[in-house]
C-alpha cells in the first residue's frame, strides 16, 4: 500500500511527534511495510473462529476483604514532609 509523505507528516502531527524531513522517508517506508503485512492477513479464512480478547483464559481471583492493621501511624508520618493534625499535610490543589 501506498503512504505519501503529507500523510506521514499527518500521523506525526495526530501523534504530537515532531519527525525530521529524513526520518519521514524511513516512517513511510516502515509503514508501507507494516500495511502490506496487515494486507495479508485479510487473505486468511477466520470462518467460524471465534473473536479473541486475550489468548490466555482471564478469571478474577477474589480474596475476603478483611481490614489489617496499617502500622505504626508515627513511623508512617516519619517519611511525610509535613504533618498536620497527625495526617499528611498536601498542597491544595483545587480553587
Amino acid at each position: 500500500m501506498e503512504i505519501t509523505k503529507q500523510e506521514v507528516e499527518r500521523i506525526a502531527s495526530l501523534s504530537m511527534l515532531y519527525v525530521s524531513q529524513e526520518d519521514v522517508e524511513m516512517l513511510k517506508s516502515n509503514l508501507e511495510a507494516i500495511l502490506t503485512h496487515a494486507k495479508k492477513l485479510d487473505e486468511l479464512d477466520t470462518d467460524g473462529v471465534e473473536p479473541t480478547t486475550y489468548i490466555l483464559k482471564q478469571r478474577n481471583v477474589f480474596r475476603e476483604d478483611e481490614p489489617k492493621d496499617g502500622g505504626d501511624h508515627d513511623a508512617l508520618l516519619k517519611n511525610a514532609p509535613e504533618v498536620e493534625d497527625g495526617a499528611f499535610s498536601v498542597p491544595k490543589v483545587v480553587e
